[in-house]
């Protein structure tokens, strides 16, 4: 039992609110207030609910804007609760929204679910110098002193300029620049480099910013600079596995030769390449100490079939994976002379590009059935890239008459036959951008019936994407 000196006796609520109203500001009790006094305390206090509630309205009349745009998503957001929100919707909301949308959208989703939405969001951050596609600064989230996003970074991208909109400037250097060096030692997750128009110096100052816990976790670099500039950064990364090399348009030129070059990183394996520059395959043949498991040449076979020759008989006892894009029948034709396939005895899979904007593309898949004769006996995967444009059978026109006059019964068997022992899988990729979904059902059908032994081995998967 508790002795009367430490009971405790309980106030009604009655007494509580009248307690209330008589005490001042202080909190001490207050004989003297009166009515008058409390109706000013009232009114201030509504004048303060009513700025709040203007506040709140437009930021719910916001709310209401983004959920109106994005109605399927809110009912998937509703839908679904904490962590098990699926990764591919954060991924695709990013790609179909762009960053800064997709930022406001996530930052009205619960906080159990950023924990799950961060790693996805920030995954890759992107800077571009270029002023009239992107005003905003990039930097003042990252000067935050919250700011947590570094952890999850794995791939920065960095748009130099040189062009500012209306004429041609040297490259601009990113006002933003020496800001974002500071931070790049707090990017302890960083994996990979995608840096398009930036100078030797930032080039170099982007290397030397980076502490060596980072570069040795660098696995993949894609660089859009002059040759000798790129073989000098990318020698840095001692792990670096996959290097993407761009001067499409020859913009740098193409440089005279290899002298002078440093050695790539003996780690390399896989190889983008979107240059006519034919010395690039001659530094990986004179100085790469490593094999090559992997080649996107773009149009370099054709355009240099002596160095690419080269290049295969250097490497093609390793390479597993190649692309080629085959534009026109003269292509084609002049793939089919090459003999490249009989210096590739561990190719698992190839693919093959065919033009979007080629004119002769039924000419052109006419040689399929006879470059097809041409892969080893150890391709385990084919993937045939194609544009319905010249392939949607239109009102009037079989999908024989628009494939062409290809034997198709015959390029079945042959598929599912002793020639390709290994042959998994025969994927069929096809865009269709401008075309209404009826396409993509009509391109579906159209497979099977074309390769009725493959569809039912399982070996083909048709991947018909449109853009409605």
């Amino acid at each position: 039992m508790y002795s009367q000196g430490r009971r405790v006796v309980a106030q009604s609520p009655q007494t509580r609110n009248q307690d209330g109203l008589a005490r001042g500001a202080s909190g001490a009790p207050s004989s003297r207030m009166s009515l008058s006094d409390v109706c000013a305390l009232v009114k201030t206090m509504e004048a303060r609910i009513v700025a709040q509630e203007t506040k709140l309205q437009k930021q719910e009349e916001d709310i209401l804007a983004l959920k109106r745009d994005n109605s399927e998503l809110w009912e998937e957001i509703h839908r679904l609760k904490g962590p098990r929100f699926p990764f591919e919707i954060f991924s695709s909301i990013i790609l179909s929204m762009g960053e800064k949308k997709a930022l406001k959208t996530f930052s009205l989703v619960s906080r159990g679910w950023m924990s799950v939405a961060r790693k996805v969001l920030f995954k890759q951050i992107s800077y571009s110098a270029m002023f009239w596609l992107e005003r905003s600064k990039p930097i003042p989230i990252l000067n935050n002193e919250h700011c947590t996003v570094f952890p999850y970074v794995q791939t920065i991208q960095i748009h130099g300029s040189t062009d500012d909109g209306s004429e041609y400037t040297p490259i601009r250097r990113p006002d933003w620049m020496d800001d974002f060096l500071r931070f790049i030692p707090k990017f302890v997750a960083l994996r990979s480099l995608e840096l398009y128009s930036l100078d030797e110096w930032d080039l170099q100052e982007i290397q030397r910013s980076m502490p060596p816990s980072i570069k040795n976790n660098i696995k993949e670099v894609s660089i859009d600079a002059p040759l000798s500039e790129s073989a000098a950064f990318v020698s840095m990364f001692s792990a670096l596995e996959t290097f993407t090399f761009w001067n499409e348009n020859s913009w740098y030129g193409i440089s005279e030769s290899t002298q002078g070059l440093v050695s790539p990183p003996s780690s390399i394996r896989d190889l983008l390449l979107r240059t006519p520059d034919p010395n690039v395959l001659k530094w990986f043949v004179d100085l790469h100490s490593g094999i090559i498991d992997s080649i996107d040449p773009h149009d370099l076979p054709f355009e240099n079939p002596v160095e690419f020759g080269r290049f295969l008989t250097r490497f093609g006892s390793t390479l597993s994976k190649i692309k080629f894009t085959i534009s026109g029948e003269e292509g084609a034709a002049q793939f089919f002379r090459s003999g490249y396939c009989a210096a590739l005895p561990q190719l698992d899979l190839h693919t093959f590009s065919y033009s979007y904007f080629d004119k002769s593309f039924l000419s052109t898949i006419e040689w399929l059935p006879k470059i097809l004769a041409l892969l080893p006996p150890s391709i385990g995967e084919i993937i045939l890239s194609m544009n319905p444009n010249q392939v949607s059978p239109s009102e009037s026109a079989a999908p024989k008459h628009k494939l062409g006059t290809i034997n198709w019964s015959r390029l079945d068997q042959s598929l599912t036959g002793s020639q390709y022992p290994s042959l998994r899988i025969l994927k069929i990729r096809m865009s269709c951008p401008y075309h209404p979904k009826e396409v993509k059902q009509e391109m579906e059908e159209m497979w099977p019936k074309l390769l009725p032994i493959c569809a039912k081995k399982g070996i083909m998967e048709p991947l018909i994407t449109t853009g409605r």
